[in-house]
């Protein structure tokens, strides 16, 4: 089989994930202003319900799905023979998910307020199941993934401004989202044909994949508890309008991260593949390459949204958050910490097949992170659960870091972040006095924006940054091979 240009799958999820950077950035200051904290925070806090029935349902399957299926994708018998065990397992998953989820709608009273937008919410875990995503990532079928992405995203959009006008439209919001992002999901059965055939294919036990599942399964609980886990107790320990300053501290370093952690993502098929070819060479090259990329990009965005961050909060979300700013400062070093951690979990130690180190870790995160939720929340608020989720994601990257030392020279990883670090303190810097000759935040905004990148930019062309040159080389030949 041949294999797909990395630099094209780079490329197209990179413009994936930008699609989901714009359309937050597009609904985001929308609904924020027409739902007002509390109903943003509603329709959060049914989501971080919801997500926890979802894990059951997935049961950890998407990660080994894109594991083994990387493995057998030469092989379509072979593959349409796991896909469909797999694919039954799911299913069986995900009724007994649903069973449990409608007792707690109807039975616990806490959740009888939220009891028709945990309705909407839930459909996620259907359209999950049914979409097989672990299938197109593991055969790299990005652009299949893109266009199909995009073509929801803008229809979502349009529903939105149509449908959500007042701040009662809360759960029509909900159902938009649940649109927005699992709703092409409906397309991906059928499309699956493309790879795999249902027919004639004879399968054993499904439940013969169980021990491997669970333990990636037990990883997605841990993984939960800590980053879903601060919003559901925020909602219970202090209050809807805490949640939505919350959400709206978070929403920006959560798709800078989405488009940091999607590098692994991209990646964890191809490395798999290559540990099953037994080509370590490749392996190596490929994780030192990508973890210096990981750091190019979040490094600079964690330090300039804290300089940009009332900026971001009150031109995003209005001034009735304006709580919120401290808060995404505190929550910023995230953006690096996570994608430093994603990058060790899922392109080294599971790859590897050492997914159960990388479960310790999220067990230690899950812990500590609940505890500390538990003695910040009553006390700090919604500030109190970023000082708990970054603690926790501290912990669970050192350990990670710990497990994973003997398939890498650290010392490379730690002149890798050193390098950029300095590079965008310096830019950090440049930015925060810059943005003082302006009055308003949105000229401080983009003013600090375009600064920011000129600067950072500039300061990597002057060390020769091998990523920088290696990206004008490319821009330069394709520029030449236009013009022949």
């Amino acid at each position: 089989m041949a294999q797909k240009s990395l630099k094209k799958n780079a490329f197209l999820n990179i413009f994936k994930t930008f699609l989901g950077v714009i359309f937050p950035l597009i609904t985001f200051p929308y609904s924020s202003r027409i739902l007002q904290p509390d109903g943003i925070g509603k329709v959060n806090f049914a989501q971080s319900v919801i997500s926890y029935f979802a894990i059951f349902a997935a049961l950890g399957i998407s990660s080994y799905g894109i594991r083994e299926s990387a493995k057998l994708r030469d092989d379509k018998k072979l593959l349409s023979k796991f896909c469909k065990e797999i694919f039954i397992l799911n299913c069986i998953s995900t009724a007994f998910a649903y069973s449990i989820l409608i007792i707690t709608i109807f039975f616990i009273s806490n959740f009888i307020p939220y009891r028709a937008v945990l309705c909407v919410c839930s459909a996620t875990i259907i359209f999950t199941t049914i979409g097989m995503d672990w299938l197109y990532k593991a055969e790299e079928d990005y652009f299949y993934i893109t266009i199909r992405h995009l073509f929801f995203q803008i229809l979502s959009i349009i529903f939105l401004f149509i449908f959500v006008r007042t701040k009662d439209d809360y759960i029509k919001y909900a159902g938009i989202a649940v649109f927005a992002n699992v709703g092409s999901n409906i397309l991906n059965f059928f499309h699956s044909r493309k790879y795999i055939s249902f027919r004639n294919c004879k399968i054993e036990n499904p439940f013969k994949h169980l021990k491997a599942v669970l333990v990636l399964f037990s990883m997605s609980v841990a993984i939960s508890i800590y980053t879903t886990l601060d919003t559901t107790m925020v909602g219970l320990l202090s209050s809807d309008y805490q949640v939505g300053l919350y959400t709206a501290s978070t929403k920006i370093n959560k798709i800078v991260l989405q488009l940091v952690t999607s590098i692994g993502f991209i990646l964890m098929p191809r490395l798999s593949y290559y540990i099953g070819k037994k080509d370590f060479q490749s392996f190596n090259k490929l994780v030192y390459k990508s973890v210096d990329v990981m750091f190019l990009i979040s490094i600079p965005c964690a330090i300039g949204l804290s300089v940009l961050s009332e900026g971001v909060i009150l031109l995003l979300s209005g001034t009735h958050y304006v709580q919120a700013i401290p808060v995404m400062r505190m929550m910023n070093p995230i953006i690096v910490i996570i994608g430093m951690g994603s990058l060790l979990g899922s392109q080294i130690l599971i790859p590897m097949g050492k997914e159960k180190y990388t479960l310790i870790s999220e067990i230690i995160g899950a812990v500590s992170n609940f505890t500390l939720n538990l003695i910040l929340i009553p006390r700090f608020h919604a500030f109190g659960a970023a000082i708990a989720t970054v603690s926790a994601e501290s912990l669970v990257t050192a350990t990670q870091l710990f497990f994973a030392r003997k398939y890498f020279e650290v010392n490379k990883f730690a002149l890798s972040f050193l390098k950029y670090f300095l590079n965008s303190v310096i830019m950090g810097i440049i930015v925060l006095i810059s943005i003082r000759l302006f009055k308003t935040q949105y000229s401080k905004m983009i003013f600090g924006i375009a600064v920011g990148v000129i600067t950072y930019f500039l300061l990597l062309v002057l060390e020769r940054n091998s990523i920088i040159f290696e990206i004008l080389k490319s821009v330069k030949q394709k520029i030449v091979k236009s013009k022949q």
